[in-house]
Parts: structure tokens; C-alpha cells; sequence
């Protein structure tokens, strides 16, 4: 994590760094404390984004014109660390109107926001997980692009936005979406130590800071000033630091072992890898160097799931360790071929490219007799999910253009304004049609104000609200049987394939399918919240079957999972979907395991949830008109339909199936989201 940050305060084109880890292991402490050692800067004096006053390439709108008219003032400030609030809302991180100038003097004046006051420091999101996804996207667009772009309220703004991006996430409420993840340029993860000495040592240097600050800053104040220093040479001779052609060529290989989509994880790794040099104080990119930045720039763009870190380090730096051998072969033996052949324009041609390192970068083409072997099993997998479109009604229902996601009215000042209106009490001041609605009544106003007038004269009546959308989706969280019981491998074929539908098209509207699985003595997550049809196959195929049915631990994990779903985003419509047999036999509280999952049945009703039950058991379908309190058979142990009893006490459908086919399970889910209107 130290070095993650020390990285991006080298070279912030990295793209910042992502600290994901538990409550408590000293995320927020370290981010702050990177500050202690970054450098005091020099800045245009007066300017709201402190310009630097080197750079004019990169000045404000103001310090241009103030330039040109003669010498700019310069004043020393030291680096901060500016947070964002988890409540922000889009005008308190972009800017809007300063709606204090513009009533006492009538000039239309920008207030600045979150990206303003972060340019040339430390911005620091907390808990960026729970941020509404379009103001993630938005501090994602100004740390690349090194500026914010302002067009709303009658206001065209260009300001530099330079910054050193931190956030920081607990996994456990919530994963960010592929998409912003794959934005961040490196990513590590921090875990509670489990060394006892470490542990005291944590409690005694805590002991020692709230006894007197001072001491416990001189002790460290020696390496604090060495690491400075280090730091400062690093920035200075990264532009010198060269990245060797063999090693370009490592970098685009390793990517491409990795199976990462897209290229920013070549540029990073790169980026990364120069940074590490210039720290140790290298004139050039080596191996150490390269083998390190892939573990930070690729540990959130694996594609394959996490196992063994330690394992898949040493498995990373064999594989990199092989290829550079291998590279370096291919560079001299080519380099031997085009010295022999220069006689020729061709190979001199083939020469000229080879010297650049290029072409050793290409991957390996196999043949194509062993691709269509290697790739048959997938093509077999995939066809056993035969995926279909699956039209979902609230897209139907809410969307009134053309778009590519639907959006919901928001009853908070989270997300984006795209209308004013009239309301009794106004909490979110619409001002630029406020303004409108004032202008004609002015002149009459000013006539019979008391006191000389203000520059605009605003009533009551005057006051409009702002009228904000924010998009929002359905979540379809399957608890599935996982246990031994009969059908148990069918019933779990039929529910990937339906998984696997829903996600189909789910990308396009922010919908997310998840997948909780229960069997021998716990539920686990098989599928977290996603949209990903990629992520959602490979967490799929490598679900086991098996064990005793512990229905209560899958409903209470559903239900945390919802909960967190929910802290993330509280507009969210989710939709539980239970498949099972009701035989659960292992109790979660030491009770009855039917009286406990009945009585969890009871709490998800109560939480406002929407359920339905799948029994896997009854050999009809839910035909229109068939009785729904028939029972024709007992249940295990218990003389009444055990499902159809949860169905009542989930306060949703119960559903027989005959042919546990995935088409039969998609259609009975879009029936459920028919009958409730998604919301």
C-alpha cells in the first residue's frame, strides 16, 4: 500500500491507486499521512485553482488573462489532501453558481467544487464503492484527462484538474463495476495483520500518539526525511528513466498471458514500472521492476478469480522471468538475420522493424488444428447456456427516450439535474430557473423596495426545485439448492443458463444478477452483484454440487447481500429468487431448521423485499387456473408443501416446474417482474 501511494506521488499519470481492505486497517490513516511527505508547491497567487505558475500550458481562463498584462504573483502552499463526502452530490464535486454572488450583485459566478479544489493536491474518496456511479465516472474523466469541463446552469468552465486520485473501498459492502475498476491505475489490498507482536506494537505507538504527538514525530522524523528526499530524486529522474524494447515487449506479452481486456493495463505497467526505477535510482526499466508493477496494475483486471497471492506472485515472476529470456533470444536471433540480409530493401526493411523490439511483442500463433481442440470444450460449456434476450418491464416503463439506461426520478440531491419544478418546500433550489421565474417582476420590485435594492429580488413564489434523475436497475439474487438432493446437477444447469440470460442485456441498464449457493453447512456467494456475462460464466463452471441443505444460511446470505446492495445504492429494486426443495436440515441457530428459515422468510418480507419460490419437486407448471394451496404429496418430514409455506411468508409467488429447463426459470422470473412492475 506504501509503495502503491509513493508510486502515483511520483508519477500521478499512473491513474491513482485503489486501497481495498477491511474497517480498520489504517486506509484512511495512510492516504493522510502521504501528504506529510509530499512537497510544498509554488502557485499563482489568488487563483481558485492554483495554477502553476511554470506551467503555462496549464492555466486557468484567469491566469491567462492576468499573464498577459504582466508578471503573476507567486505563493508557496503546502500539499493537502482533499476528501470528498460520501453524500456529495454532482455540483459539490464539478461546481455550479455561486448563488450568493449572483443574488446580492447579480454577477453570474462559478463556485468551484471538489475537482477545483484538488487540483495540484491529494484527493481522497472514501468508500468510493458507495458513490453513485456517474460521479465515479466523472473524478475517473478529470484524472485522466487532467481537467474539469463544466457545461450546465448557462456556465461553459475549463479548469485544470492535476491531482493524485486515492480511493479506498471495504469489498464487503459492495464491489465497484468492472468498467470504473479496470480506471484506477494500480490496486492493492490490505488485510488485518495476524502477528501478535504487530498487533501490540499498532496498540503502544496509538498509546504513544495520544500521550504527545511530538515524541512519536521526532523518532520517525529522520526516515521521514529520507524517504522525502528519495521521493523528490525519483521525480526528477523519472523523465530520464529509458524502458528497453525487450522490456516493452515483456509488458505486452504478460499483459496478453494475463488475459486483461483492453490496453490501459500495458500503459500502466509501463508507467509503473519506470516509477520503480526512478525510485531505486535505475537508469533504466529491469525485470524486478516490471514483475512488481503487474502485481499492482493487474491484481483488479484478472479476469480469472483471486486464489493464493503469494502462489500467483511467484507464478507471475517465473512466467516473466521465462518470457524476457525467450524475448531476448528472439531479439538476437532476428538482430543476426537482419545484419546477414541487409543487402536486400525487404530484409533491410524487416531489419529496420525488428531494431525497434516490436515485433517480438506478437503473440504466439498456434495451429489451427490445436486452437479448434483447445477451444472445443468452451464452444460445448457455452452452448449448454443457451443464453436469450430477456426484456425486462422496467426498462419498458421508465425510459421515455432513447438511451442506453434507464433512470428514475431521485428523491435526494444525488444525481443529475435535468429539470426544474414548482414545489411547496424547496430543498434543492433549482437557480437558474428561479432566476427565470423572478426576471419579468424585477422592475416592480425595485420600485417599491423600502431600501435601496438588491441586484435581484427574489420572492417565495419565486423558489423552483431541482427535478434530478439518477440511473438505477433491478438486482435478481438466485438462492440456489447446491445440495445432493434429486435433480440437484439438472436444477443447477437450468439456473446458470438462466443467470446467464438475465445478464444478457444487463449492461446496457445497469440490471445485476447475482448468485447465492447453499450446501453442506453454510451458503456462500457464488456470483457477487454484476452485469458481467464474462465474470458470471468463469464463477459458473467452477460451482460444486454436493452435501447436506442449510436453507436458512442461503436466505440470511441473500438478505445481507441485499442489504449491502441497498447501503450502495437505496433506489435499487431487488428481487430474490429461491430454487430449492424446502428440505433444509442444518440449523443456523441452533433451533428447527424449517422454524428458522420461516421465521428469516418473515424478515425478508419485512424488509421490503420481493421474493418467489421455484420448487424444484412439484411435477407441474404453474399453469393458469391449477389450484395454488393443492398438495398432492408430503414433503420430507412435513405434511404441507414446505415451499409454497415460504412463497406465503416471503409475501411472494410460489412456482412449480416440470422441465427444470432454463427457459422455464427466465420465463417465471419475467413473470414475477411483470406481476410486480419492477417496482
Amino acid at each position: 500500500m506504501k509503495l502503491a501511494l509513493l508510486l502515483n506521488a511520483i508519477d500521478p499519470a499512473i491513474g491513482g491507486v485503489l486501497i481495498r481492505g477491511h474497517r480498520g486497517t489504517a486506509k484512511s490513516t495512510a492516504v493522510r499521512a502521504l501528504a506529510r511527505l509530499l512537497p510544498d508547491y509554488d502557485a499563482v497567487e489568488g487563483c481558485l485553482y492554483r495554477c502553476d505558475p511554470g506551467e503555462p500550458s496549464r492555466w486557468c481562463n484567469d491566469c491567462r488573462a492576468r499573464g498577459r498584462q504582466g508578471s503573476l504573483p507567486v505563493d508557496r502552499l503546502p500539499m493537502r489532501v482533499v476528501e470528498l463526502p460520501i453524500n456529495a452530490s454532482e455540483d459539490r464535486v464539478v461546481g455550479s453558481i455561486d448563488m450568493e454572488a449572483a443574488m446580492r450583485t447579480g454577477a453570474r459566478r462559478f463556485q468551484p467544487g471538489v475537482l477545483a479544489e484538488a487540483n495540484r493536491n491529494l484527493l481522497y474518496v472514501d468508500e468510493v464503492n458507495l458513490l453513485d456511479d456517474h460521479l465515479v465516472d466523472v473524478l475517473l474523466d478529470a484524472a485522466a484527462m487532467g481537467v474539469n469541463i463544466v457545461e450546465r446552469e448557462a456556465i461553459s468552465i475549463v479548469h485544470p484538474a492535476h491531482f493524485i486520485l486515492v480511493g479506498t473501498m471495504n469489498p464487503e459492502e459492495g464491489e465497484l463495476r468492472p468498467q470504473l475498476l479496470d480506471r484506477f491505475g494500480l490496486c492493492v489490498d490490505v488485510e488485518t495483520l495476524q502477528d501478535i507482536d504487530d498487533r501490540l506494537r499498532i496498540v503502544e505507538r496509538e498509546q504513544r500518539f495520544a500521550e504527545g504527538p511530538a515524541g512519536l514525530r521526532e523518532e520517525f522524523a529522520g526516515e521521514e526525511a529520507r524517504l522525502r528526499e528519495a521521493m523528490e530524486a525519483a521525480r526528477r529522474r523519472l523523465p530520464e528513466v529509458a524502458v528497453p524494447p525487450a522490456i516493452r515487449a515483456l509488458i505486452a506479452r504478460m499483459c496478453l498471458d494475463e488475459s486483461v481486456a483492453g490496453h490501459r493495463a500495458d500503459l500502466v505497467v509501463a508507467r509503473t514500472a519506470r516509477a520503480l526505477a526512478a525510485l531505486r535510482g535505475a537508469a533504466a526499466v529491469e525485470l524486478d521492476d516490471v514483475i512488481k508493477a503487474l502485481e499492482l496494475a493487474l491484481a483488479h483486471r484478472r479476469r480469472e478469480p483471486e486464489g493464493n497471492r503469494q502462489l500467483q506472485a511467484q507464478e507471475l515472476a517465473d512466467r516473466a522471468a521465462q518470457q524476457l529470456t525467450q524475448i531476448q533470444m528472439e531479439q538476437s536471433s532476428e538482430r543476426a538475420e537482419s545484419t546477414a540480409g541487409e543487402a536486400t530493401t525487404s530484409e533491410g526493411a524487416h531489419a529496420g522493424e525488428a531494431s525497434e523490439g516490436w515485433s517480438a511483442a506478437q503473440p504466439r500463433l498456434t495451429d489451427p488444428a490445436e486452437s479448434q481442440e483447445t477451444e472445443s470444450d468452451a464452444i460445448l460449456e457455452l452452448r449448454t447456456f443457451a443464453v436469450r434476450k430477456l426484456d425486462l418491464p422496467r426498462e419498458r416503463e421508465t425510459r421515455r427516450a432513447q438511451g442506453k439506461r434507464s433512470s428514475t426520478r431521485s428523491q435526494t440531491k444525488r444525481g443529475r439535474y435535468v429539470r426544474s419544478r414548482v414545489a411547496e418546500k424547496v430543498t434543492d433550489v433549482a437557480f437558474d430557473a428561479t432566476v427565470r421565474a423572478a426576471a419579468p417582476h424585477q422592475l416592480r420590485r425595485r420600485l417599491s423596495a423600502p431600501a435601496p435594492p438588491r441586484a435581484l429580488q427574489l420572492e417565495s413564489q419565486d423558489l423552483r426545485q431541482k427535478v434530478r434523475e439518477r440511473k438505477t436497475g433491478n438486482l435478481i439474487v438466485f438462492v440456489v439448492d447446491a445440495s445432493a438432493s434429486m435433480d440437484a446437477e439438472q436444477r443447477m444447469l437450468a439456473t446458470k443458463g438462466a443467470i446467464l440470460s438475465l445478464l444478457r442485456h444487463a449492461y446496457v441498464r445497469r440490471d445485476k444478477v447475482a448468485l447465492v449457493a447453499f450446501s453442506g453447512r453454510n451458503a456462500r456467494i457464488v456470483l457477487r452483484p454484476t452485469s458481467s456475462v464474462d465474470l458470471a460464466e468463469r464463477r459458473l463452471e467452477r460451482l460444486t454440487i454436493g452435501g447436506t441443505t442449510p436453507l436458512t444460511h442461503g436466505l440470511m446470505t441473500a438478505l445481507k447481500l441485499i442489504k449491502t446492495e441497498r447501503l450502495r445504492d437505496p433506489q435499487v429494486y431487488p428481487l430474490l429468487v429461491l430454487i430449492s426443495d424446502g428440505r433444509g436440515n442444518i440449523s443456523l441457530f441452533g433451533e428447527e431448521p424449517l422454524l428458522e428459515a420461516q421465521r428469516t422468510a418473515g424478515q425478508i418480507k419485512q424488509d421490503g423485499i420481493r421474493a418467489m419460490v421455484i420448487d424444484s419437486t412439484r411435477d407441474f407448471s404453474n399453469q393458469p387456473g391449477y389450484p395454488r394451496n393443492r398438495v398432492t404429496s408430503l414433503y420430507g418430514a412435513y405434511a404441507f408443501n414446505v415451499c409454497h409455506d415460504l412463497a406465503d411468508r416471503l409475501g411472494g409467488r410460489y412456482y412449480g416446474l416440470f422441465d427444470l429447463s432454463q427457459n422455464a426459470i427466465v420465463d417465471t422470473v419475467q413473470r414475477e417482474m411483470l406481476r410486480t412492475g419492477s417496482g
